[in-house]
């Protein structure tokens, strides 16, 4: 973007404007970011702002005001060097938009009080779901209103309340209408956009029964004085008491969906639990849930190669590769590189670490001397000892793409530890991109300039590209150029 420079120095001057109206904008709070400390302006009434006595150094400028979003990629940059200042294109901020409606029920009565939810589809480690963005109550008219939106691809879902006593039950329903989240209609706003009429009409179904007994899977008995949960996915959570002797639970009323199931108890000082997921499309009378011990994983981090490491702080992570919500655990290492994460519901893992210092990799979990993955079926009641390996001679892949468009690097199918292997950059205002702690394999990389984060991580979305993606291969504190085309 091309900069006129100004006459007074050390001083950078700008507007703010309404992308959608070309009117100025007053109140928005501007930053210069990097280079040095300097104090947030705010644009008077004019739209205009003004930055004096700025250090030299190179700055992006960002300006932020509530209800509205600026353009997706990199803000602005002004260098100054000592002697100059910079005037600023005008800085466009687009306006949020709103989604509105009303909710009825099945006599086309209004029903007040209903949770309406906007939803997004998003990637969460490699899986296309829904994710919630921000929800309301319908008012006594039953009418609802989302603001302050940006531009995007939304779902609108409305959970209505339960009735105590009533056996006809309203299962989350998306605009227009419809239970089934794989069937209902996207609505594009625009910036700025107010999409109104957006009506959901409720109908009533009959709820499922769930029945089964609670397991001490230690001794093969029942297991009573404890409770199950039952959590739809992005809805609501029936909790369940079980206070049987037989250990024995009922429940009706549940909604057809997927859902997860917990529950955990202490026996002889030691927690036991259980984690499933349930399909529910029929009643379900004979559910048998085992608790067993949790797994504890105790670890300690090694270093190979040239280079200090400072463990303190080092995010460690252990993900459930399986589809339940709340799998695995989080935790992080101490001064000498020791960490214990658990109880773990038995199930399998994958390893990831957050924090390393540039140029590191995870290259090994190791149990006693054998490399292993973190499969951890079978391991119910066991602490697990293991030993992370960090190598500081990681690879570098650098290049040149469109200008702020985002770099993946993404490993092959057969790649070990694959999940801590994917790599995203943001290329710099010149298309620059350098991506380091690049572990040994072979990779293709792509460049995205609207590609949802982590979309790279879907397969299926990177077989559906026009563009394939450029193969490189990388070996320990090897540096590969690879120059890639935007899509």
């Amino acid at each position: 973007m091309g900069l006129a420079w100004a006459q007074d120095p050390l001083v950078v001057d700008g507007t703010v404007v309404n992308a959608l109206s070309g009117s100025p904008l007053r109140r928005v709070s501007v930053q210069l970011m990097g280079g040095g400390q300097v104090e947030p302006v705010v644009t008077d009434a004019t739209g205009r702002f003004r930055f004096v006595g700025v250090k030299p150094g190179r700055y992006r400028v960002q300006a932020v005001r509530q209800g509205f979003f600026a353009d997706a990629g990199v803000p602005p940059m002004v260098e100054m060097t000592v002697g100059s200042g910079a005037m600023v294109p005008p800085l466009k901020l687009w306006p949020g938009g709103s989604i509105s409606g009303t909710v009825s029920d099945e006599a086309g009565e209004p029903v007040a009080g209903v949770t309406v939810t906007l939803l997004r589809r998003a990637y969460l480690n490699g899986r296309r779901e829904m994710v919630h963005v921000l929800n309301t109550l319908s008012d006594d008219r039953g009418q609802y209103r989302l603001f302050g939106l940006q531009q995007d691809r939304y779902f609108v879902r409305a959970d209505a309340p339960r009735v105590a006593g009533e056996t006809m039950l309203y299962p989350p329903t998306f605009y227009p209408s419809l239970a089934e989240a794989e069937k209902a209609t996207q609505v594009l706003l625009a910036p700025g956009q107010e999409q109104s009429g957006l009506n959901i009409a409720l109908r009533p179904v009959t709820g499922f029964r769930l029945a089964g007994r609670l397991m001490n899977g230690l001794t093969n008995t029942p297991v009573s004085n404890t409770g199950i949960s039952i959590s739809s996915r992005g809805s609501r959570v029936t909790a369940i008491g079980v206070r049987d002797a037989g250990g024995k639970f009922a429940v009706n009323g549940i909604l057809p969906g997927l859902y997860d199931l917990a529950s955990s108890t202490v026996y002889d000082r030691r927690t036991i639990q259980a984690r499933m997921l349930l399909d529910v499309r029929r009643d379900m009378d004979d559910l048998v849930v085992t608790l067993q011990p949790g797994v504890q994983v105790r670890g300690r981090m090694r270093v190979e190669g040239e280079g200090e490491v400072t463990w303190s702080g080092l995010g460690v992570a252990i993900e459930s590769v399986e589809d339940v919500i709340g799998g695995g655990g989080m935790g992080r290492a101490d001064a000498e590189g020791k960490f214990e994460i658990g109880p773990l519901t038995a199930g399998r893992y994958t390893p990831k670490l957050h924090g390393l210092p540039a140029g590191a990799y995870l290259k090994a979990v190791k149990i006693g001397e054998q490399e292993a993955t973190l499969d951890l079926s079978g391991a119910a009641g066991q602490t697990v000892e293991t030993t992370w390996v960090v190598s500081m001679q990681g690879g570098k892949v650098t290049g040149k793409t469109a200008a702020g468009a985002v770099v993946a690097l993404v490993p092959a199918a057969d790649q070990g530890l694959r999940q801590s292997r994917y790599k995203a950059v943001e290329a710099d205002g010149e298309g620059r991109y350098e991506v380091v702690g690049v572990a040994p394999g072979s990779y293709r990389v792509y460049a995205f300039t609207k590609a949802e984060a982590g979309a790279w991580m879907d397969d299926s979305f990177l077989a559906g590209l026009p563009e394939g993606g450029v193969a490189v291969k990388v070996e320990e504190r090897e540096t590969k150029a690879v120059d890639v085309k935007a899509q």
